[in-house]
C-alpha cells in the first residue's frame, strides 16, 4: 500500500554540492527537476552496470566514461531499522516530496510531515482515507484514497487538498474499489493498484456498482484510464525501475513481485515473475542501482535488479513494513512506515535506517 515519486529531491549540502553534480540527480521535485533515469550514473547505460561492486560506496567502472557502479546497500550498515516517531493508528504511504517526508494515517484521514527535530505534525486531514502517495513531474501530489474510491492529484501545500483534482473514479461505469499504491513516470504516466481491502468495510451495500475484479490501471498523460491486468488475488504496492522501462507489482496474496516491460509510450506488456516473498509483500522501493526493496513478513527484503536476494531489513518487535521510500538530503535514507496492529500503538509509525546507496522517492 504505497507511495510514489518523481525522481528528484531537496537541495544537498554544500558539503555534497560538487559530487551532486556529478553523480545525483539533486534537488526539489516539481517542473525544473532532473529526469527519474538513474541519475548516478556518468553515462546513458549506466542501468546496466552491474551493481554490486565491492564494499560500500559508489565507483567508475572504466574511468571517468564508465557507467557509475554501487556496492552492496547493505554492506556495514545495522540491516536494522530504527522507530523514528509512534503511536499512530496505521501508517502507510511515505513519499519525499519538496524536501520532506509525508506519510498517511489511514484511520483518521490524515497525512503528517516528519520534522527536522524528528517529531512530526499533521500536515493535512480531511483526506479520505489516502494510503499510498507519488509525485507528479510538476510536484504535485498523488493520492489513492481508499474511503471514496478514487486516484486524486492536488498541489503539494497542506491547505491543497482543497484544491483536488479526480484523475481516476470510475472505470467501465462502475466505481474503483479501494486505490491502494501508485507511483508515477517521468512523463506523467501514473500506475495504481485497486484492490478491495477497504471497499467492504467502507461500502457494504455496493455490491454490483464497484468493479467486479481487483485490477491494476494506468492513467495516462492525456488522462485516459486503462486496465493493464484485472486479477483475481491481491495487487498491492507498485513501483518503476530507475530508468523507468520496468514496473514491479507486488501481490499481497500471492507472495510474489511480478514485473512488466514498459514501452516508450507508457504501456507495460510481458509480464512475468520478478522474485518470491517471505509473505504479504506490500509498497516498494528502488534505489540507483536497480535494486528493489520489498516491504513484507520479513521487514524490508532486498532483491538485485535481475532478482537475486541482496539481504533483509529488520524491524523490531513484532511490527509488519507496510511501506518504503528513499529520502534525505543524501537520497541514502530509507524511510519506511510499519505496524503492530491496526489501532493506536507506541510502534505504529516511521522507521528508518540509513544505506550505502542511494534511492528514488
Amino acid at each position: 500500500m504505497r507511495s510514489s515519486r518523481l525522481r528528484g529531491a531537496a537541495a544537498f549540502t554544500l558539503l555534497l554540492s560538487s559530487a551532486c553534480a556529478i553523480f545525483f540527480a539533486c534537488a526539489e521535485t516539481g517542473p525544473d527537476a532532473p529526469s527519474r533515469n538513474n541519475a548516478a550514473c556518468v553515462r546513458e547505460d549506466c542501468n546496466d552496470a552491474t551493481p554490486p561492486g565491492p564494499g560500500p560506496g559508489p565507483s567508475v567502472d572504466g574511468g571517468t566514461d564508465g557507467p557509475l557502479v554501487y556496492g552492496d546497500p547493505l554492506e556495514g550498515t545495522t540491516k536494522a531499522a530504527q522507530l523514528v516517531n509512534g503511536g499512530f493508528q496505521f501508517t502507510e504511504g511515505p513519499v519525499w516530496i519538496g524536501g520532506k517526508l509525508l506519510f498517511t494515517e489511514i484511520p483518521p484521514s490524515r497525512i503528517h510531515e516528519l520534522l527536522d527535530d524528528g517529531g512530526t505534525a499533521v500536515w493535512r486531514s480531511g483526506t479520505n482515507g489516502t494510503n499510498g502517495l507519488a509525485v507528479h513531474p510538476n510536484g504535485d501530489l498523488i493520492a489513492c484514497q481508499h474511503f471514496n474510491h478514487r486516484v486524486t492529484k492536488s498541489p503539494a501545500t497542506p491547505a491543497g487538498g482543497g484544491m483536488r483534482t479526480n484523475l481516476a473514479t470510475t472505470f467501465d461505469r462502475k466505481m474503483l474499489n479501494s486505490p491502494n499504491d501508485v507511483i508515477v513516470r517521468k512523463d506523467g504516466n501514473i500506475y495504481f493498484t485497486d484492490p478491495d481491502f477497504a471497499a467492504a468495510a467502507n461500502d457494504p451495500d455496493a455490491g454490483t456498482s464497484r468493479q467486479d475484479k481487483q485490477a491494476i490501471f494506468r492513467i495516462a498523460p492525456n488522462g485516459d484510464l486503462s486496465r493493464i491486468k484485472e486479477v483475481d488475488s491481491k495487487p498491492n504496492g507498485i513501483a518503476l525501475s530507475p530508468d523507468d522501462n520496468l514496473l514491479y507489482v507486488a501481490d499481497s496474496m500471492l507472495d510474489q513481485v511480478a514485473v512488466w516491460d514498459v514501452d516508450a509510450a507508457g504501456v507495460p506488456s510481458n509480464e512475468r515473475k520478478f522474485v518470491d516473498t517471505a509473505g504479504g509483500p506490500d509498497g516498494m522501493a528502488v534505489d540507483l542501482a536497480g535494486n528493489v526493496y520489498v516491504s513484507s513478513e520479513a521487514g524490508i527484503e532486498v532483491f538485485s535488479k535481475t532478482g537475486g536476494v541482496v539481504g533483509v531489513i529488520s524491524l523490531p518487535g513484532n511490527v509488519k513494513a507496510t511501506n518504503c521510500t528513499f529520502g534525505g538530503a543524501d537520497g541514502r535514507t530509507l524511510y519506511i512506515t510499519a505496524n503492530a496492529s491496526q489501532n493506536a500503538n507506541p510502534a505504529n509509525g516511521l522507521y528508518s535506517i540509513k544505506l550505502n546507496v542511494p534511492g528514488l522517492p
